[in-house]
């Protein structure tokens, strides 16, 4: 079924993993099966909500295998279950220790093995539901809810992230400092709400035009726009910006019964050994864009300044 929970059962004895598998199968689960911890490691997934692994086995024991799962992101909540004949107390201790968040001793109990899966199912369930509402909420806190596009907050780290690799790499970058041409009046005209919608499109416009592997766009504050632009000489930022100033000056945004086109200024700035070698080359990045967007706005606007 589409919706089962999925469990791996690691074990090397047949007879054991056959009736593990039958056991669970029956019991309403999608089972993966391993006979030793290599194959267990090729059949790992962030799919698996539960991993029953017997302690001793070949290529791989089950500790070793319970440090591998716990060690990935993309796995380490999973439920992991060690299964073994071990009954010594330091024996469970060495395995909580290695990761596991349960311990069972052979010969297995069918009922107790199904109960102690069926507990795991719901705490894998509540901690996958816990780590993607909080991705969500870490999310929304980087997005900006009127454009969609990438908040201030966002933008700040994201861009001294940007310029710290650039330097360490000796590689280009490019920040364009965008701002829609006399948008007070938009809102004179035709109120707050037609503004909302300008605005809202004419930042579909500029991510439109961006690499969307690699660029980052982003709201700077009221109607300006920002895009960051790793691996982007002078040239390549310069015809970004042409590109993205000619796409907002051809779109039309429907305002009732008519259409009403906006244009915007640009400042483009490149990370130059002035700017990599200045006490916050960050906020030099940004004073250059500023003041490049500034030129542009002063030299009649619909245009950039690089």
């Amino acid at each position: 079924m589409s919706d089962a929970t999925t469990v791996l059962v690691a074990e090397d004895r047949e007879s054991t993993r056959e009736i593990m598998v039958h056991l669970l199968e029956r019991s309403g689960f999608r089972v993966l099966a391993a006979s030793d911890g290599a194959q267990a490691v090729d059949l790992m997934s962030p799919e698996v909500a539960i991993a029953l692994i017997d302690w001793m086995m070949p290529e791989l024991d089950g500790l070793a295998l319970c440090r591998l799962i716990k060690s990935s992101p993309e796995t380490e909540h999973t439920y992991v279950i060690i299964v073994t004949a071990r009954t010594e107390k330091s024996d469970m201790i060495r395995a909580l220790d290695a990761g596991a968040d349960d311990y069972m001793v052979k010969p297995l109990d069918h009922d107790e093995l199904l109960a102690r899966v069926r507990s795991g199912e719901r705490i894998a369930r509540r901690e996958r539901w816990l780590t993607s509402a909080f991705t969500q909420v870490r999310e929304q806190a980087d997005i900006d809810p009127l454009t969609g596009l990438y908040n201030r907050r966002h933008l700040d780290h994201a861009l001294a992230d940007a310029v710290r690799e650039a330097i360490g790499r000796g590689g280009t970058l490019a920040l364009l400092l965008l701002d829609i041409d006399h948008f007070k009046l938009v809102n004179d005209l035709h109120g707050h709400k037609v503004g909302d919608e300008v605005l809202r499109q004419v930042a579909q416009v500029v991510a439109g035009q961006a690499r969307e592997r690699s660029d980052i766009v982003a709201r700077y504050g009221g109607d300006e726009l920002a895009v960051i632009a790793p691996e982007t000489s002078p040239l390549c930022g310069t015809q970004l910006a042409e590109r993205i100033r000619r796409s907002v000056a051809q779109h039309r945004i429907p305002v009732g019964d008519r259409l009403v086109s906006v244009t915007v200024s640009a400042g483009l700035a490149t990370l130059g050994e002035h700017i990599a070698h200045a006490p916050d080359p960050v906020a030099a990045l940004i004073e250059e864009a500023d003041t490049r967007l500034y030129q542009a706005k002063n030299a009649g606007r619909n245009q950039v300044a690089a």
